[in-house]
């Protein structure tokens, strides 16, 4: 009947969400303290990565300021020289192939005059800087040696590689003498002979043999295709290999028979205590002092 037992009230929504059992959220915010720090957890693998790219980044730049980044043939950069190899693929592929008038016309529009041009200005553009840069290094360290006195900036102490002095030392010490084979400008010359023999010439030559003999290989080849394009891809699968191939080899040929020269014309005086390679790598070497603080 209507009138019988009631049913009991609705209950409200505040009192079931407060009898309700609490879930992980209501738990995490009832543990919370704004005066403690939180529990030190590792961060999940993206951010992680996020974040060890962005010192590496940062780290990189800080470095080029300060002299110490490490040689740009050690980096992708080093790519940067090879540029020019792209005419040379081009080139010496249109001209193994041009005996085909309807092959040699095909392949006239990849060798574009701006191409080429553009080629040379990035290797160039590279090989300039690198020199520059590694006279840069040469020249603070120098300065040191010539003039212990000398004001420098923390910048060009690090790029020189010398640790700072004070005022007092700095005014008792002995100008020093600079060998002629650690001289900036010899510095300078050494790594203009190196990238022109291990970022021109011998890429150059490895890239032409290399379209050369592929492109006499394929002449037979019934498809076009093949035969143009063939030689070009074998001539660019080599551009990865090139460092690893001229870079350490001539640059230790380069060194020896400079301190060689410098020692046979001028005896010890004209290298001093320069070893007979890994001269350049000495440049890039922070302080020992300053090692041990970071």
């Amino acid at each position: 009947m209507w009138w019988g037992k009631s049913q009991p009230p609705p209950e409200k929504p505040a009192e079931a969400a407060a009898a309700a059992p609490d879930t992980p959220a209501k738990q995490q915010e009832k543990a919370f303290d704004p005066d403690k720090l939180p529990d030190r957890k590792k961060l999940p693998a993206s951010l992680q990565k996020i974040a060890r790219d962005q010192d590496r980044d940062e780290n990189f730049f800080d470095e080029l300021v300060d002299g110490y980044v490490p040689e740009s043939t050690e980096s992708n950069v080093r790519y940067a020289a090879y540029a020019t190899r792209i005419r040379t693929i081009l080139l010496s592929a249109h001209r193994y192939v041009a005996y085909t008038s309807d092959i040699g016309e095909s392949f006239r529009p990849v060798a574009h005059p701006n191409l080429v041009r553009g080629a040379y200005g990035i290797s160039w553009a590279y090989i300039l800087g690198d020199v520059s840069y590694e006279g840069y290094k040469a020249y603070w360290h120098n300065q040191r040696t010539l003039n212990p006195a000398l004001v420098l900036t923390p910048k060009q102490e690090k790029a020189a590689g010398v640790l700072p002095i004070d005022g007092s030392a700095a005014a008792l010490a002995q100008p020093g003498k600079v060998a002629p084979l650690e001289d900036y400008r010899t510095v300078m010359v050494q790594r203009a002979i190196f990238q022109s023999l291990a970022s021109m010439g011998l890429p150059a030559f490895t890239i032409h043999s290399v379209v050369r003999y592929s492109g006499r290989a394929l002449k037979n080849m019934k498809n076009p295709m093949i035969r143009t394009w063939a030689p070009i891809g074998l001539g660019l699968a080599v551009v990865p290999a090139l460092p690893s191939l001229f870079d350490e080899p001539v640059e230790n040929a380069v060194e020896w028979l400079f301190h060689r020269g410098f020692e046979a014309y001028g005896g010890k005086d004209f290298v001093g205590n320069a070893p007979m390679t890994g001269r350049e790598d000495l440049l890039a070497q922070k302080p020992t002092k300053e090692k041990k603080e970071l």
